[in-house]
């Protein structure tokens, strides 16, 4: 499913009227959704909405249109509050992003082997709204690639040790 119709349903469904009736203040901020590395079919989506009076997150899920509101979680965020994701200047799909990705691993990475990528389409401060790509690899690296989402260039890629991520 495309997370463009994931979103629409949600926001058409009866549980988010309800939310954002009482909760006028949250905006849209994440679309979340997990591929494999073999078909890249998605996963359920989850579309995350931010308020910054609560400074809380409420994720949606959207699997194959069965709509599930998680509780209000805390927000995980570097900045003072999490930027609005603006869907008008999006016109980059995942498949586009995940064709970028695959082409930056390959050439930056190629003897990476993974079995999952996670995709988040957020706006970061620093980069606007980018397609943010990880996997994990079979040796326990992380690599992430970030892909402008208006434009398709790659705008950062870096690769990790995952055994190092506890001492930073």
């Amino acid at each position: 499913m495309d997370f463009i119709q994931a979103i629409k349903t949600i926001e058409n469904s009866s549980d988010f009227k309800s939310f954002i009736k009482k909760e006028p203040e949250y905006y849209l901020v994440h679309v979340f959704t997990t591929v494999d590395s073999e078909s890249f079919d998605d996963g359920a989506w989850q579309i995350g909405y931010y308020s910054k009076d609560t400074d809380k997150i409420v994720v949606f899920e959207n699997n194959n249109d069965a709509i599930t509101m998680h509780p209000p979680a805390e927000a995980l965020k570097k900045e003072e509050y999490i930027q609005k994701l603006d869907l008008e200047k999006l016109k980059i799909s995942k498949e586009d992003a995940i064709k970028t990705y695959n082409a930056t691993v390959k050439e930056n990475y190629p003897r990476e082997i993974f079995s999952k990528a996670i995709c988040l389409l957020q706006n970061l401060p620093e980069f606007g709204n980018v397609w943010n790509i990880t996997i994990v690899t079979l040796a326990l690296g992380v690599i992430n690639v970030k892909i402008d989402a208006s434009t398709g260039i790659v705008v950062k890629h870096e690769k990790q040790n995952l055994m190092n991520w506890n001492s930073k």
